[in-house]
């Protein structure tokens, strides 16, 4: 799409942070968008929505590839079985359910602070020792 803008969410990589890298991106009219580290497990729509149920669609076909007595994949059985389980998986639904999931569409925060293990607590007081 010429002229188009596209968003890339990056996971704060210090690759993503050279020169050359962020040239390219506006040269082709890509904004970036780095995220907080550690938190690209609950914020990359894709971990979120789409990968777990490509690995379960993948898990299926090569079972059914053993019940059929393969037991040795290669290449010739590992591309159909892939491509099988991709086409089940990355639907145009599941996508959207992933950006949701991340809270990034419609942005919803809350999604995402929900996740976090933050507990709260107050400081105690550390005891001054004592004048002689």
């Amino acid at each position: 799409m010429v002229g188009a803008r596209q968003l890339l969410i990056l996971d704060g990589h210090e690759s993503h942070h050279s020169l050359k890298f962020q040239e390219l991106c506006k040269e082709n009219n890509i904004y970036t968008l780095c995220m907080p580290p550690h938190l690209s497990h609950l914020l990359q729509p894709l971990d979120v929505g789409c990968f777990l149920p490509l690995k379960r669609a993948y898990s299926h076909e090569i079972e059914a590839l053993i019940r059929d007595h393969i037991n040795h994949i290669t290449k010739l059985e590992f591309l159909p079985a892939f491509k099988a389980a991709f086409t089940r998986s990355f639907t145009s639904a599941n996508i959207c359910l992933a950006f949701q999931g991340a809270g990034l569409v419609p942005l919803q925060p809350d999604v995402v602070l929900s996740k976090l293990d933050v507990r709260l607590r107050t400081p105690t007081q550390v005891a001054l020792p004592e004048a002689p």
